[in-house]
């Protein structure tokens, strides 16, 4: 059985996890982002693996929430470059800092 301490530690890491980034799509597409300076959307739309009006619409909550920014590509007129913003990219590091506390809880 868990120590209160454990319990109480797994609570708080639960509720750090921002339900905005928990979706698998999104998850995947910040984890594609948070190494790089920035990334193209055609890259993106590779590692997601959703359509191309899917991804419009995580990149635009994404977006509305000051998590990443849209701009346009250097080389490419159509093009789109995506970049984590640096307020994005601490609520992100928070997050995986919470999934990671709890999946150590969970093996122990």
């Amino acid at each position: 059985m868990p120590d209160d301490d454990a319990v109480e530690d797994a609570a708080v890491s639960r509720q750090a996890l921002n339900p905005l980034f928990h979706e698998p799509a999104r998850l995947a597409l910040l984890s594609a982002l948070a190494p790089a300076e920035y990334t193209d959307f055609a890259s993106l739309l590779r590692i997601t693996g959703v359509s191309k009006s899917a991804l419009s619409k995580h990149l635009s909550a994404l977006a509305d929430a000051g998590v990443i920014e849209v701009g346009k590509s250097d080389t490419d007129r159509r093009g789109r470059r995506i970049a984590l913003t640096a307020e994005g990219r601490v609520a992100f590091d928070s997050y995986l800092d919470a999934l990671t506390a709890i999946v150590q809880n969970a093996r122990g």
